[in-house]
């Protein structure tokens, strides 16, 4: 039998690419754009902060708390655009 990759981590992998994390931000941000669903940014830059490191780390270089930029980026949270942006 075929042993097949877990998509996430796969995704992950690809994304410490800093080409291929700026195609994928493209992408989302665009079908965002025509969805009117910033939900979806939302999750892309969720995949590549944890591609280059996490949380802690990102919220750390760009000098806000772990736990807030945490929520931020939750499914729950209502990330400002500035945020997102800042956080790539």
């Amino acid at each position: 039998m075929k042993k097949y990759r877990n998509y996430k981590d796969h995704l992950i992998e690809k994304l410490k690419d800093a080409e291929y994390a700026s195609a994928y931000l493209n992408a989302c941000l665009e079908e965002s754009f025509e969805t009117k669903n910033m939900g979806i940014f939302q999750l892309a830059v969720r995949d590549v902060v944890e591609a280059h490191g996490g949380m802690g780390k990102i919220s750390s270089k760009m000098d806000v708390s772990r736990e807030s930029f945490y929520r931020s980026l939750s499914q729950t949270g209502k990330a400002r655009f500035a945020t997102l942006v800042n956080a790539i």
